[in-house]
């Protein structure tokens, strides 16, 4: 499988920068379509369910983003007047959170920003990135704000992939595979929690190295130990740093009823601090 088609969230943020570069970069190295979504959102102030007319006053509330809608094309506009590959626009229909998941579904691959609570300005709707990343079906590349990447190379030379054993973190290995046949080091590393490592033997990290062999990637292995499950996404992070990766490929993992707002202890965590791009599969 190749990459054929890219999906870039779009937005007025000061991140949308860096997620165009990489999105940019990525088109270019696999000759693929860029498609821009728009879709952005505010959310209400809790005062609006507060009133005594609640309705009335959710009808006078409607936020103007016409200039961040206005902002985002032009950004995208600018990131890829250069471009040597097809490039699309759309704009999403209905809620933020339903767009990403219908028309996320046109492309291979999804890249998003990184979310950031302190921003209370943001037009991103509340868990967007959360829903793409549990609910569109797709592989979500998320992107922090950081160092722009040189658009005309392959921005990724050195990647980790996290391995347990897992549904989650096979379909990961299988979903990054383009983006591993283009690096140059590749890194499998085990984090495997003490009160797991008994069902993991069945699927070992070798398999991941083995089927990764297979399709003409050498990967190096990598054992992490463990003494807690709590400490698997601060230690996956610190591996990364250390192996001076410039991507980190690991499977998410949803809890509950609530998964598309609610994402499992170490998948938040890695979301949350990750300070290089993170490829997320579900």
């Amino acid at each position: 499988m190749d990459i054929s088609a890219i999906m870039v969230h779009v937005d007025a943020s000061q991140s949308v920068e860096a997620r165009l570069c990489h999105a940019v970069a990525l088109a270019g190295s696999f000759n693929a379509t860029l498609i821009g979504l728009l879709s952005l959102s505010a959310d209400e102030p809790a005062w609006v369910y507060r009133t005594a007319d609640g309705r009335r006053e959710r009808q006078a509330y409607e936020p103007d983003l016409g200039a961040a809608c206005e902002a985002a094309r032009e950004a995208f506009d600018i990131a890829t007047e250069a471009a040597t590959f097809a490039v699309d626009w759309r704009v999403g229909e209905g809620a933020p959170t339903d767009a990403i998941q219908c028309e996320g579904r046109l492309a291979d691959l999804l890249i998003v920003g990184q979310p950031d609570r302190l921003n209370t300005d943001s037009e991103v709707a509340r868990h967007f990135v959360e829903t793409a990343i549990l609910s569109s079906g797709r592989p979500v590349l998320v992107i922090p704000q950081g160092p722009l990447p040189d658009a005309s190379t392959f921005p990724y030379s050195s990647i980790v992939v996290a391995w347990n054993g897992t549904r989650e973190s096979a379909r990961a290995l299988h979903d990054a595979l383009p983006l591993l046949k283009r690096a140059t080091q590749v890194d499998v590393v085990s984090c495997i929690p003490p009160h797991a490592r008994r069902k993991a033997e069945l699927s070992p990290p070798a398999y991941a190295a083995n089927w990764l062999a297979r399709h003409g990637v050498h990967a190096s292995m990598v054992e992490m130990v463990l003494e807690r499950s709590a400490d698997i996404g601060e230690s996956l992070l610190a591996i990364a740093g250390q192996r001076r990766a410039d991507l980190l490929v690991c499977g998410a993992y949803g809890r509950g009823l609530l998964r598309e707002e609610l994402l499992g202890g170490v998948t938040d965590t890695v979301l949350r601090h990750a300070t290089i791009p993170t490829l997320f599969s579900y």
